[in-house]
């Protein structure tokens, strides 16, 4: 065997086995973190069951489990309330449960009943990946019994496979690469790999910032442009996570902290009226509303976030426009909008037809938003052999031009004022602009502030 190919053998062997590493490591502390933020959301919800069910116990036990049902429907779980002997006094499941067994051998409920929490992970055949999370219930100190909350984690466990995947074909391909250039120079190209891969394992500490020091045109040159391409990326994305992450907490952390400043009064005080629990529960209701909200639009984002296309049928846009005027019409009316439609002819597109809905609806439903009383919201549809034209327009309170460049961005209000005035969350727009992307198509704004907004946007009549 010649020197080239035994230095090749020898570093292939090194590169399949550092990439494996870095491979291995990475997915290992993806995997931890995003379980471990599982433990302390399912610990966190177990924990406010046993405190309400420490609270009901002898004073208003007929309370406990219709509490324990609603909550469980709530975050579609099952919840478990046993004794301090293990045996199971409420199951949310009802009819199909086991209520008046004894689970005492279950290693959470043993750790539960000896004062400290717990989770373990699960596969049950027919239900998936599972999360096991109990909790005491004590009063004035004293364990009373348990909670178990049982969660699927399904969507995790596949997100987690479908990341790994991902990491095995990146890693694969770069291995590829780099094998096939270090068999042609694998004499002069030893030390800059050596170089990519301890950068490689920089990079998988977290230090996007980190660039490969290697000169050159050559392909190993090219190699460590698109490495340290790959980690400004990376920067970018963890920098995107983060601010997301930051802006997400910070829109619940507003009603939670309305929830709380409605309930302690509520806990703290003696011989309340009536009326006033109605007032106070009305105004709890309203931030879960508003949590609600937020979070059914997160979860659009996120399932956008996981297409990279979409299968096109042709479709009758003049409908969906029509349908999307139609149910928004009652919201209009009732703060004083008028909604005008115009459209001289029926236009077909390739597009998808629940997106395209939402699409028109959320800009339409913006313009009803910052529209005050006696305005109009007006909806136009165009074509030619190309595109389809939809300008939607309102004579609304406007976007001041410092914020209109940022209107498509996540979280993104606008004025202090426009998010102050209608209680949105800034994400409406950018579901918008997902949309948009996804059809292959273009979005612009124009607005003056006291006069109103105008949308364009452009898709194509045919999915190329």
């Amino acid at each position: 065997m010649s020197l080239r190919w035994k230095i090749f053998s020898i570093y292939f062997i090194i590169l399949i086995v550092s990439l494996a590493s870095t491979g291995i490591y990475l997915f290992n502390n993806i995997y931890e973190s995003y379980l471990a933020n599982e433990r302390i959301t399912n610990l966190t919800q177990a924990n406010m069951i046993a405190n309400l069910v420490s609270k009901f116990i002898g004073v208003s036990s007929y309370l406990i489990e219709p509490t324990i049902v609603d909550y469980a429907n709530q975050i579609n779980s099952r919840i478990l309330f046993t004794d301090v002997s293990g045996k199971v006094i409420v199951d949310s499941a009802g009819n199909g449960g086991i209520e008046g067994k004894d689970i005492n051998n279950y290693s959470d409920i043993k750790s539960a009943l000896k004062g400290t929490g717990s989770t373990s992970i699960h596969y049950i055949t027919g239900s998936g990946w599972t999360m096991y999370s109990a909790v005491p219930v004590t009063i004035k100190n004293e364990i009373v019994g348990s909670i178990l909350l049982s969660t699927s984690i399904d969507d995790v466990m596949n997100f987690l496979y479908s990341i790994k995947m991902q990491m095995i074909y990146t890693f694969t391909a770069i291995g590829s690469i780099v094998s096939i250039l270090s068999l042609i120079v694998a004499a002069f190209i030893t030390k800059p790999l050596k170089r990519l891969t301890d950068a490689t394992k920089i990079i998988s500490e977290g230090k996007f910032d980190y660039k490969v020091d290697v000169k050159g045109n050559d392909e190993i040159g090219k190699l460590a442009d698109a490495f340290n391409d790959m980690g400004t990326k990376l920067m970018k994305i963890d920098e995107e996570r983060k601010r997301f992450v930051s802006d997400a907490s910070h829109e619940l952390k507003t009603p939670l902290a309305a929830i709380k400043a409605l309930v302690e009064p509520l806990i703290s005080s003696d011989n309340v009226d009536i009326s006033v629990y109605k007032e106070f529960l009305k105004d709890i209701n309203s931030e879960v509303d508003r949590m609600t909200r937020l979070v059914n639009e997160l979860l659009v984002l996120a399932k956008i976030d996981k297409i990279r296309s979409i299968e096109n049928k042709t479709e009758n846009i003049s409908e969906i426009a029509y349908n999307v005027i139609e149910n928004l019409e009652a919201i209009a009316d009732q703060k004083g909008v008028s909604l005008i439609f115009e459209n001289e002819k029926n236009i077909f597109a390739d597009v998808d037809a629940d997106r395209f809905y939402r699409m028109i609806y959320n800009v339409v439903e913006n313009g009803i938003k910052y529209t005050p009383s006696g305005g109009s919201v007006k909806l136009t549809l165009d074509s030619d052999d190309k595109n389809v034209y939809i300008t939607i327009s309102d004579t609304g309170i406007g976007i001041s031009q410092e914020t209109l460049p940022k209107v498509f961005e996540r979280f993104s209000r606008g004025d202090t004022a426009r998010s102050q005035k209608t209680g949105g969350f800034g994400l409406g727009l950018a579901i918008v602009k997902e949309i948009v992307d996804l059809h292959k198509g273009h979005i612009d704004v124009k607005s003056t502030v006291g006069e109103g907004t105008v949308f364009y946007i452009t898709i194509p009549v045919k999915n190329i």
